[in-house]
């Protein structure tokens, strides 16, 4: 998915929602402007998301878009640190009045949470040289494709291996193994997670992603079921920040420049 896309369907879904309306009352967000505080709940230990930095102090790239959404709020960011397993209960019970923690919303969680637009795209992404002539998957017949076993691109490769001629699949233990793989010529294209894609990028500058996202892992950010003005305030805030380019300064000072 390219960034113009994940606009669109972060506006078409903004305004979905803003179309359903906002009158009723907003306990969790009218607190949270008394406080003058927004509590965000988070598991820090994902990086390049959140993680507990060698100064003890939590950060990452969901920290530093909490304290965008916060100033553009006009409010101030309370982070909150709390396990995995905790988060949709702490979010429920009031703990915290937002999760923003590399959430792929489920419906499993409809009951606990709401979610808003997506603001990251962590789906499956073709890695390949810089200059190379491999725009897509239909561009790989007769080339030689890096996976990790048993991966989400995995799983792909094998679909593409019956709709593309003389696809060659390499199967590696880990995804940053397929993308050494294309930087040692063993492969002439990778097809990892959105996050390795992108790390290996900023990482490697012989390295690019391919023009489109093969599938799509989207984060968003999770607010109480039935906050229908917060989760309007969120959606608002997060739609500015990905057409005013600030998620693209985001993805870039924490997974190095894209190309």
């Amino acid at each position: 998915m390219s960034k113009l896309s994940l606009i669109a369907i972060s506006l078409l879904i903004m305004l979905a929602a803003a179309s359903t309306g906002c009158k009723e009352k907003d306990q969790v967000w009218e607190q949270a402007v008394e406080r003058g505080v927004l509590r965000v709940g988070m598991d820090a230990a994902y990086p390049p998301f959140e993680n507990v930095d060698e100064n003890g102090q939590i950060a990452g790239f969901d920290v530093d878009l909490a304290m965008q959404i916060g100033e553009r709020l006009g409010l101030e960011i309370e982070i909150v640190n709390i396990s995995y397993d905790g988060l949709y209960d702490a979010l429920y019970t009031e703990q915290v009045d937002v999760l923003i923690s590399a959430l792929v919303p489920a419906y499993m969680y409809e009951h606990k949470a709401d979610f808003s637009v997506p603001y990251f795209n962590a789906g499956e992404m073709l890695v390949v040289p810089v200059g190379s002539s491999i725009h897509s998957m239909d561009d790989l017949a007769g080339h030689r494709l890096a996976v990790e076993y048993g991966s989400g691109g995995d799983v792909e490769a094998r679909k593409w291996e019956r709709r593309v001629a003389d696809l060659t699949i390499n199967r590696y233990d880990d995804p940053d193994s397929a993308l050494n793989a294309v930087i040692d010529g063993e492969a002439d294209a990778a097809l990892v997670d959105g996050i390795t894609a992108q790390l290996g990028v900023g990482t490697h500058e012989e390295l690019s992603i391919a023009d489109t996202v093969i599938d799509d892992t989207l984060f968003a950010v999770a607010v109480p079921p039935d906050s229908l003005v917060l989760l309007n305030e969120i959606n608002r805030v997060l739609y500015e920040l990905l057409y005013d380019g600030s998620i693209d300064q985001l993805i870039e000072k924490w997974f190095g420049p894209q190309r």
